[in-house]
């Protein structure tokens, strides 16, 4: 049997919104796990989950909103002392030769604490050989204990945490497919946001390798939710630039070009919030403090950094936890249209906005070129769905 743990996030909330966030958890975990699955919530935070599947411990870890899954056996007892016995029948093969503590808890109302039950196993175990060692021990016995059934802890499968998918609104991600962002796309998506993914093409062919990783960041981590990914056009708008900016204004015209027109194709969903993008604070000369507050006032919609305060190195880590790194690092940076010339790195609100005003042509084209395609649909190769 599976026991899925609710992450503490989820339970720390009011009665009310824990339980509506408990019911898309449940949705989520039974879209991730498909038919033959039933998922039943049981005492202390926990769902308990029957399932044909192989993989479904791997399956539910990666659902959001859940702590840790726990491969358990599901003990039922008349009194303390056959209860004591069954668990050290079940643990003496795994404990026998090692260190031990018996970690029990309990719900209901027993004649017995937690206390006893720990005490009355642990003489079992040493009986056999065995020693206590509660402070190091090498093998902990984790039992819970439900009213007349005690759930003994075989294994546990650590799992993404976080809050459900769907239950804080939706997102549209700034989605270059480089390492940075698909680690932005599933940090907000840990913290219950909905994302749809946004790519701007430069007409070099990475629109379908960025494709991949969304659909791939989409497919793993994704389950209860439905994801666009959104394609327009910006290589015109790239190659126009220069002849209409200064070289060292170049890289925040491009980068305000492609805010202005993500808010516009946001605009024309009500469901969207707010635009996330992978910037860190400092990473390269767009992103310092200055320049960064000047782009977020170039738009009315709320910007989300979820990586503002990570250093490349810690990006990097969560790229190769999350399996996006490998397909990331071979996306090419194409961004770069300074042509070598030094970068504004404090630039001003007003500056920005009047550099932005000779540019609305090339946001205008760039919206009306957006296409859109469920990613749940997308194949390798294929076409960009319909106009936006």
């Amino acid at each position: 049997m599976l026991v899925a743990v609710i992450d503490p996030d989820v339970y720390l909330k009011s009665t009310r919104t824990q339980n509506r966030m408990i019911r898309i958890l449940v949705q989520n975990l039974s879209v991730a796990l498909g038919g033959g699955t039933t998922i039943k919530r049981i005492a202390g935070h926990r769902l308990q989950i029957d399932s044909d599947r192989t993989d479904a411990a791997e399956r539910a870890a990666r659902v959001f909103g859940i702590a840790a899954v726990e491969h358990v056996e599901a003990i039922p007892f008349t009194d303390v002392d056959t209860l004591a016995d069954a668990i050290a029948e079940h643990t003496s093969p795994v404990v026998d030769g090692h260190t031990f503590a018996v970690r029990p808890r309990r719900i209901g109302t027993h004649d017995w604490t937690s206390q006893d039950l720990a005490v009355a196993v642990g003489s079992r175990l040493v009986a056999r050989g065995n020693r206590v060692d509660l402070s190091h021990p090498e093998i902990t016995v984790k039992v819970r204990v439900v009213d007349q059934t005690a759930y003994l802890t075989r294994s546990v499968t650590p799992a993404v945490g976080g809050l459900p998918l769907r239950t804080q609104g939706r997102a549209l991600v700034l989605f270059s497919g480089g390492i940075d962002s698909p680690v932005a796309a599933y940090e907000v998506a840990r913290r219950g946001v909905e994302v749809d993914y946004l790519h701007f093409s430069f007409g070099c062919g990475q629109a379908d390798h960025a494709a991949g990783i969304a659909h791939g960041v989409w497919e793993r981590y994704g389950a209860g939710s439905q994801a666009d990914l959104i394609v327009v056009e910006f290589e015109h708008a790239a190659r126009e630039i220069p002849h209409r900016v200064q070289p060292r204004d170049r890289q925040m015209a491009l980068k305000s070009a492609m805010y202005r027109t993500a808010e516009r194709i946001a605009g024309d969903d009500p469901g969207i919030r707010a635009l996330v993008t992978g910037e860190a604070l400092g990473q390269v000369s767009t992103q310092t403090l200055d320049n960064l507050v000047a782009l977020d006032r170039v738009v009315a919609i709320p910007v989300l950094r979820p990586l503002l305060t990570f250093d490349k190195t810690a990006i990097r880590q969560r790229a190769e936890a999350i399996g996006t790194y490998d397909l990331s690092a071979r996306t090419r940076e194409m961004c770069d249209i300074s042509d070598g010339a030094r970068v504004a790195t404090s630039m001003r609100l007003d500056h920005l906005r009047g550099v932005g005003e000779g540019l609305e042509d090339l946001i205008a084209d760039a919206v009306a070129s957006a296409k859109r395609t469920r990613l749940a649909d997308w194949m390798p190769g294929t076409h960009y769905g319909q106009d936006h």
